[in-house]
């Protein structure tokens, strides 16, 4: 099947037939559509496969890959709005021009290096480059691509950021709760627009709860068990379900909290609205951190102030390994000096 589609100026082919996918762009429609129709035939009677491998790595581009890439997992994806912007991140790169032929590690690592000079963290980096290995993955195995090897594969993964003191005080937490209802994005104050009703409950419970934004988001009353003071979180990021334990305190604010139509507490359309939100009430608050790092607070919280173990925090936060938890685990120095201080005098 040959799918004709204007891009960037220019007119693009693709045929997908026979487990085969080839893509090329032309400058005319008609140009597009000839050679679309010639490959097809070329599948179809079996010739195709004898065009020399060479010549194919210098038919696809790497945003031709990627919009493959994109429309084969689209529908797989959670948050597609997400998606569709980091793979027209990635085709806004000078790089996405180049025939895959031309693409080398040395390029991604400048690819890598800038976006790092630009501000963005090294978790964002790497989910970029991942996104190109994934594609350049799927062009081997599925899209009969020769491609010899990953170039990502020899381009060092950026260091993650990571930082030593509290993130966030006692006063700047009591500092963003005061003003969570009364920070909102400038306009005309529509629905969207004016300040979320249950910032301030949303901020407590995930701090409660450990919960991660997207699973607050789809959190729904059928979800609830308050005989037992419980939480199924069905769609996680590990794709691993999970329940979780409510303290007293989030028990009450699902009880205090109307829900919609559908029967969720935290309606939010998208976490770009979110984020918009969420940016002004940091800024009025003079405090420099992300709705993620709640998830830090919360579980520095049940081991210091709660007792929990780390098996018990792993579990309440759903991460995957220790590794992965040890990265949000504020642990902090007065703590080790006062437990030393114990054992000496004991």
């Amino acid at each position: 099947m040959a799918y004709i589609r204007k891009h960037r100026k220019k007119w693009q082919a693709l045929v997908r037939k026979k487990k085969i996918v080839v893509v090329k762009s032309f400058l005319k429609k008609g140009d597009a559509r000839k050679w679309a129709d010639k490959i097809e035939a070329q599948i179809e009677v079996g010739s195709y496969l004898e065009v020399k491998k060479s010549e194919r790595l210098n038919e696809i581009k790497v945003y031709e890959l990627l919009d493959i890439f994109f429309d084969k997992f689209k529908r797989k994806s959670k948050n597609i709005r997400n998606f569709t912007y980091e793979i027209n991140h990635m085709k806004r790169q000078s790089f996405s021009n180049l025939f895959l032929s031309q693409l080398t590690p040395r390029i991604l690592a400048e690819f890598r290096d800038q976006q790092l000079d630009l501000g963005k963290s090294g978790a964002t980096v790497n989910k970029y480059l991942g996104l190109v290995s994934r594609a350049v993955n799927l062009g081997r195995r599925e899209l009969d691509i020769p491609i010899t090897f990953n170039p990502i594969s020899l381009v060092q993964k950026a260091k993650a950021n990571r930082k030593v003191d509290r993130p966030c005080s006692d006063e700047d937490w009591e500092r963003l709760l005061e003003l969570s209802l009364t920070a909102y994005p400038k306009g005309n104050r529509t629905d969207e627009e004016r300040p979320l009703y249950f910032m301030k409950q949303i901020m407590i419970f995930a701090r409660e709860t450990l919960m991660r934004q997207a699973e607050l988001f789809r959190l729904r009353k059928r979800d609830i068990d308050f005989a037992k003071g419980t939480a199924l979180i069905l769609e996680t990021k590990n794709d691993t379900p999970r329940r979780i334990g409510l303290s007293p305190k989030a028990i009450q604010i699902l009880h205090n909290l109307p829900t919609t139509i559908d029967g969720r507490y935290f309606p939010v359309r998208d976490r770009f609205q979110f984020y918009a939100h969420w940016s002004v009430l940091t800024k009025r608050a003079d405090v420099d951190i992300s709705f993620h790092t709640l998830r830090h607070l919360g579980a520095t919280d049940l081991i210091y102030k709660q007792g929990w173990s780390i098996a018990e925090v792993q579990a309440q936060g759903g991460w995957k390994t220790l590794t992965a938890l040890q990265r949000y685990l504020d642990i902090r120095g007065e703590e080790l000096a006062t437990k030393l201080q114990f054992n000496r005098e004991a």
